[in-house]
């Protein structure tokens, strides 16, 4: 008889065993490296997503850009960053970021970008203009996630812009034909850092007060 014979009662009692959980290594025990990271952010429309890709390809045929793209999904724009977390997002922070959120009131609005290079690190698109519908919204919610008990977590400086290499790069400053689409809502995302992975934690559709007042009288309001 073959004693490993898969037919056999007790192998297969055996192999549908539970394995006990995998032991941390010592390194993973004592890393401290952030794991986790929330903030609110801008995603690009279909349109604008297909216009960065024949971008980046463009970039890379002249070699403007030598280091790793930015994959089409995780092309965006960061309003604000709430923090990078070893373990996990402390609890009482995602439900009072989805507070804030809901009580921000802005009409759509449109973003144009138009220029890439001059500085020193990652590739950013950034705008030429000073974005003022931009910058409206993000002080906005800014103001909104400070009233909600978060100052110490958001910061009012603000240079917008979609990273297209998080590699170093040192190109020149030059423009491009503009890259624009209008934004519609805003997204609370965890990144896995080092995974390349976003995690939504909320959405909100772009609103006026009006708007919203109106919704709530037509029964139309999620």
């Amino acid at each position: 008889m073959d004693w490993f014979d898969d037919s056999m009662p007790w192998k297969k009692a055996v192999t549908d065993r539970k394995q006990p959980p995998r032991q941390l290594t010592l390194g993973e025990a004592f890393d401290d490296r952030s794991r986790h990271r929330l903030f609110f952010g801008l995603w690009p429309d279909a349109d604008a997503t297909e216009s960065l890709t024949k971008l980046i390809v463009q970039l890379r045929r002249d070699r403007s850009m030598l280091g790793k793209p930015v994959n089409p999904d995780r092309f965006h724009l960061t309003l604000h960053h709430l923090g990078d977390f070893i373990d996990q997002i402390p609890p009482d922070l995602l439900p009072t970021a989805r507070a804030a959120a809901a009580t921000v009131q802005v009409k759509p609005f449109e973003v144009v970008f138009d220029r890439i290079g001059g500085t020193k690190g990652p590739l950013l698109l950034r705008p030429s203009s000073g974005s003022a519908a931009l910058t409206h919204f993000q002080k906005t919610l800014c103001d909104a996630l400070i009233k909600a008990g978060l100052r110490r977590s958001v910061q009012r400086a603000f240079s917008p812009h979609v990273t297209l290499s998080y590699d170093f790069s040192d190109v020149s400053e030059m423009t491009i034909e503009p890259i624009g689409w209008t934004v519609q809502e805003f997204i609370l995302v965890e990144s896995l850092i080092g995974k390349h992975r976003h995690l939504r934690k909320g959405r909100w559709p772009l609103q006026s007060y009006l708007d919203a007042t109106q919704a709530e009288v037509d029964g139309t309001l999620d």
